[in-house]
Protein backbone atom coordinates (compact mmCIF):
# COMPACT_ATOMS: atom_id res chain seq x y z
CA UNK A 1 0.00 0.00 0.00
CA UNK A 2 3.32 2.55 1.06
CA UNK A 3 4.03 2.16 -2.82
CA UNK A 4 1.19 3.94 -4.42
CA UNK A 5 1.06 7.15 -1.93
CA UNK A 6 0.67 10.04 -4.19
CA UNK A 7 -0.19 8.14 -7.44
CA UNK A 8 -3.57 10.22 -7.96
CA UNK A 9 -1.77 13.46 -7.58
CA UNK A 10 -0.42 12.93 -11.30
CA UNK A 11 -4.11 12.05 -12.73
CA UNK A 12 -5.80 15.00 -11.25
CA UNK A 13 -3.45 17.21 -12.65
CA UNK A 14 -4.00 15.37 -16.10
CA UNK A 15 -7.62 15.32 -15.55
CA UNK A 16 -7.33 19.22 -14.96
CA UNK A 17 -5.36 20.06 -18.07
CA UNK A 18 -7.65 18.28 -20.27
CA UNK A 19 -10.87 20.12 -18.55
CA UNK A 20 -9.10 23.29 -19.30
CA UNK A 21 -8.52 22.42 -23.09
CA UNK A 22 -12.01 20.89 -23.76
CA UNK A 23 -14.03 23.23 -21.19
CA UNK A 24 -13.30 26.79 -23.40
CA UNK A 25 -14.07 25.42 -26.96
CA UNK A 26 -17.03 23.46 -25.56
CA UNK A 27 -18.59 26.58 -24.01
CA UNK A 28 -17.83 28.85 -26.56
CA UNK A 29 -19.71 26.48 -29.01
CA UNK A 30 -22.30 26.64 -26.93
CA UNK A 31 -22.73 30.33 -26.76
CA UNK A 32 -22.58 30.29 -30.42
CA UNK A 33 -25.35 28.25 -30.58
CA UNK A 34 -27.59 29.90 -28.27
CA UNK A 35 -26.96 33.16 -30.05
CA UNK A 36 -28.00 31.16 -33.56
CA UNK A 37 -30.59 29.71 -32.34
CA UNK A 38 -31.77 33.27 -30.99
CA UNK A 39 -31.31 35.06 -34.26
CA UNK A 40 -32.85 31.81 -36.49
CA UNK A 41 -35.87 32.24 -33.69
CA UNK A 42 -36.17 35.93 -34.36
CA UNK A 43 -35.57 35.60 -38.25
CA UNK A 44 -38.76 32.61 -38.20
CA UNK A 45 -40.86 34.84 -36.38
CA UNK A 46 -40.33 38.22 -38.88
CA UNK A 47 -41.24 35.20 -41.84
CA UNK A 48 -44.29 34.74 -40.27
CA UNK A 49 -45.43 37.98 -39.55
CA UNK A 50 -44.40 38.79 -43.25
CA UNK A 51 -46.61 35.80 -44.37
CA UNK A 52 -49.34 37.14 -42.55
CA UNK A 53 -48.60 40.92 -43.99
CA UNK A 54 -48.83 39.67 -47.25
CA UNK A 55 -52.19 36.71 -46.68
CA UNK A 56 -54.07 39.68 -45.37
CA UNK A 57 -53.39 42.12 -48.45
CA UNK A 58 -54.23 39.50 -50.70
CA UNK A 59 -57.57 39.25 -48.27
CA UNK A 60 -57.99 42.65 -48.51
CA UNK A 61 -57.68 42.34 -52.26
CA UNK A 62 -61.13 40.35 -52.81
CA UNK A 63 -63.25 42.67 -51.81
CA UNK A 64 -61.85 45.77 -54.52
CA UNK A 65 -59.27 43.42 -57.07
CA UNK A 66 -59.52 46.25 -59.53
CA UNK A 67 -59.97 49.59 -57.10
CA UNK A 68 -56.36 50.12 -56.57
CA UNK A 69 -54.67 50.69 -60.22
CA UNK A 70 -53.97 54.21 -59.86
CA UNK A 71 -51.69 53.36 -56.92
CA UNK A 72 -48.31 52.98 -58.77
CA UNK A 73 -45.74 52.75 -55.64
CA UNK A 74 -45.27 51.31 -52.39
CA UNK A 75 -47.82 52.47 -50.32
CA UNK A 76 -49.64 51.07 -47.32
CA UNK A 77 -52.89 53.75 -47.24
CA UNK A 78 -55.11 51.97 -49.85
CA UNK A 79 -55.25 48.58 -47.98
CA UNK A 80 -56.68 50.61 -44.95
CA UNK A 81 -56.26 50.51 -41.21
CA UNK A 82 -53.63 47.02 -40.68
CA UNK A 83 -54.33 44.99 -37.51
CA UNK A 84 -53.30 45.76 -34.38
CA UNK A 85 -50.38 42.82 -33.98
CA UNK A 86 -50.42 39.18 -34.73
CA UNK A 87 -50.25 37.03 -31.58
CA UNK A 88 -49.07 39.84 -29.37
CA UNK A 89 -45.88 41.52 -31.32
CA UNK A 90 -46.95 44.52 -33.94
CA UNK A 91 -48.74 43.94 -37.38
CA UNK A 92 -45.51 44.53 -40.07
CA UNK A 93 -45.74 46.87 -42.49
CA UNK A 94 -47.80 45.92 -45.47
CA UNK A 95 -47.53 48.33 -48.84
CA UNK A 96 -48.97 47.45 -52.20
CA UNK A 97 -48.49 49.00 -55.91
CA UNK A 98 -49.63 48.38 -59.37
CA UNK A 99 -47.41 46.72 -61.86
CA UNK A 100 -50.15 46.35 -64.96
CA UNK A 101 -53.37 45.45 -66.49
CA UNK A 102 -53.84 41.77 -67.10
CA UNK A 103 -57.19 39.48 -67.19
CA UNK A 104 -58.41 35.88 -66.27
CA UNK A 105 -60.81 33.64 -68.19
CA UNK A 106 -62.84 30.90 -67.26
CA UNK A 107 -64.04 27.65 -70.08
CA UNK A 108 -66.58 25.47 -69.52
CA UNK A 109 -68.38 23.09 -72.10
CA UNK A 110 -72.10 21.78 -72.31
CA UNK A 111 -73.39 19.28 -74.56
CA UNK A 112 -77.53 18.33 -75.21
CA UNK A 113 -79.75 16.93 -77.70
CA UNK A 114 -82.20 18.89 -78.87
CA UNK A 115 -85.65 19.22 -78.13
CA UNK A 116 -88.48 21.25 -79.01
CA UNK A 117 -88.54 24.83 -77.27
CA UNK A 118 -85.40 26.20 -75.56
CA UNK A 119 -82.18 24.88 -73.98
CA UNK A 120 -81.29 26.77 -70.79
CA UNK A 121 -77.84 27.18 -69.29
CA UNK A 122 -77.13 28.90 -66.00
CA UNK A 123 -74.55 31.04 -65.35
CA UNK A 124 -73.11 32.88 -62.55
CA UNK A 125 -71.18 35.89 -63.63
CA UNK A 126 -69.19 37.68 -60.59
CA UNK A 127 -68.65 40.67 -61.87
CA UNK A 128 -68.23 42.57 -65.02
CA UNK A 129 -66.68 41.04 -68.09
CA UNK A 130 -66.73 39.33 -71.60
CA UNK A 131 -68.40 36.43 -72.22
CA UNK A 132 -67.92 34.34 -75.50
CA UNK A 133 -70.28 31.86 -76.70
CA UNK A 134 -69.30 28.91 -79.04
CA UNK A 135 -72.00 26.61 -80.51
CA UNK A 136 -71.27 23.55 -82.52
CA UNK A 137 -74.12 21.90 -84.17
CA UNK A 138 -75.46 20.61 -87.53
CA UNK A 139 -78.19 22.99 -87.72
CA UNK A 140 -78.71 25.71 -90.11
CA UNK A 141 -79.76 28.12 -88.08
CA UNK A 142 -79.30 28.97 -84.33
CA UNK A 143 -81.16 31.03 -81.75
CA UNK A 144 -79.77 32.31 -78.74
CA UNK A 145 -81.43 34.18 -75.49
CA UNK A 146 -79.06 35.99 -72.56
CA UNK A 147 -81.37 36.69 -69.95
CA UNK A 148 -80.53 38.80 -66.80
CA UNK A 149 -81.14 42.64 -66.33
CA UNK A 150 -81.85 43.32 -70.11
CA UNK A 151 -82.72 40.16 -71.84
CA UNK A 152 -81.68 40.11 -75.38
CA UNK A 153 -82.23 37.70 -78.12
CA UNK A 154 -79.85 37.03 -81.19
CA UNK A 155 -79.73 34.76 -84.70
CA UNK A 156 -77.00 33.40 -85.74
CA UNK A 157 -77.70 32.42 -89.52
CA UNK A 158 -74.22 30.75 -90.51
CA UNK A 159 -71.80 28.45 -88.71
CA UNK A 160 -69.51 28.94 -87.09
CA UNK A 161 -72.11 30.10 -84.83
CA UNK A 162 -70.07 32.57 -82.24
CA UNK A 163 -71.63 35.36 -79.99
CA UNK A 164 -69.55 37.64 -77.88
CA UNK A 165 -71.64 39.56 -75.44
CA UNK A 166 -70.49 42.53 -72.54
CA UNK A 167 -71.85 41.45 -69.24
CA UNK A 168 -71.96 44.79 -67.22
CA UNK A 169 -72.34 43.62 -63.97
CA UNK A 170 -72.55 40.52 -61.49
CA UNK A 171 -75.64 38.44 -61.21
CA UNK A 172 -77.25 35.39 -62.63
CA UNK A 173 -77.70 35.21 -65.91
CA UNK A 174 -79.72 32.27 -68.02
CA UNK A 175 -77.97 31.56 -71.59
CA UNK A 176 -81.19 30.10 -74.25
CA UNK A 177 -80.11 28.05 -77.23
CA UNK A 178 -82.82 27.06 -79.73
CA UNK A 179 -82.15 25.26 -83.24
CA UNK A 180 -85.95 25.40 -84.92
CA UNK A 181 -86.75 21.90 -86.96
CA UNK A 182 -83.14 20.09 -86.03
CA UNK A 183 -82.75 17.47 -83.43
CA UNK A 184 -79.40 16.56 -82.66
CA UNK A 185 -76.46 17.00 -80.46
CA UNK A 186 -75.33 20.62 -79.74
CA UNK A 187 -71.99 21.19 -78.00
CA UNK A 188 -71.34 24.95 -76.53
CA UNK A 189 -68.56 26.21 -75.28
CA UNK A 190 -68.50 28.93 -72.81
CA UNK A 191 -65.65 31.29 -71.76
CA UNK A 192 -66.19 34.47 -69.87
CA UNK A 193 -62.98 36.72 -69.20
CA UNK A 194 -62.33 39.20 -66.60
CA UNK A 195 -60.23 42.32 -66.12
CA UNK A 196 -57.18 41.55 -63.43
CA UNK A 197 -54.50 43.41 -62.18
CA UNK A 198 -51.06 42.77 -61.19
CA UNK A 199 -50.03 44.07 -58.07
CA UNK A 200 -46.86 44.30 -55.80
CA UNK A 201 -47.20 43.72 -52.22
CA UNK A 202 -44.63 44.20 -49.67
CA UNK A 203 -44.32 43.26 -45.89
CA UNK A 204 -41.40 44.55 -43.95
CA UNK A 205 -40.76 43.65 -39.92
CA UNK A 206 -37.56 44.26 -38.52
CA UNK A 207 -34.82 42.93 -40.50
CA UNK A 208 -37.13 40.69 -43.05
CA UNK A 209 -39.04 41.75 -46.29
CA UNK A 210 -41.52 39.83 -48.41
CA UNK A 211 -42.78 40.76 -51.87
CA UNK A 212 -45.70 38.69 -53.66
CA UNK A 213 -46.54 39.52 -56.99
CA UNK A 214 -50.53 38.95 -57.06
CA UNK A 215 -53.23 38.97 -59.73
CA UNK A 216 -56.57 40.03 -58.81
CA UNK A 217 -60.10 40.25 -60.52
CA UNK A 218 -63.49 39.37 -59.76
CA UNK A 219 -62.68 35.49 -60.55
CA UNK A 220 -60.01 35.16 -58.13
CA UNK A 221 -57.00 36.37 -56.73
CA UNK A 222 -54.00 34.45 -56.76
CA UNK A 223 -50.46 34.43 -56.25
CA UNK A 224 -47.62 34.61 -58.99
CA UNK A 225 -44.40 34.74 -57.08
CA UNK A 226 -43.02 35.07 -53.14
CA UNK A 227 -39.94 36.15 -52.58
CA UNK A 228 -38.19 36.48 -48.85
CA UNK A 229 -35.63 39.34 -48.84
Amino acid sequence: MNSEKGQTFPLALIALAVGSLVISPFLGHASSMLTGSRIYGQAISEQYSCDAGIEWALWKLKGNPLELTDNTSYDAAPLGTTPSGINGPSFPTTEIRFVEDGEHSKEETVEWVTEPGWNEHLLDMPGPGTLDLMIETEAPFVKVKLLGDKPKEYNLFFPPFELELQIGSAGIYIIQVETPGYTGLVTMTITTTYPAAIYDIRAQKDNTIITARAEASNLRVGVRSWQVE
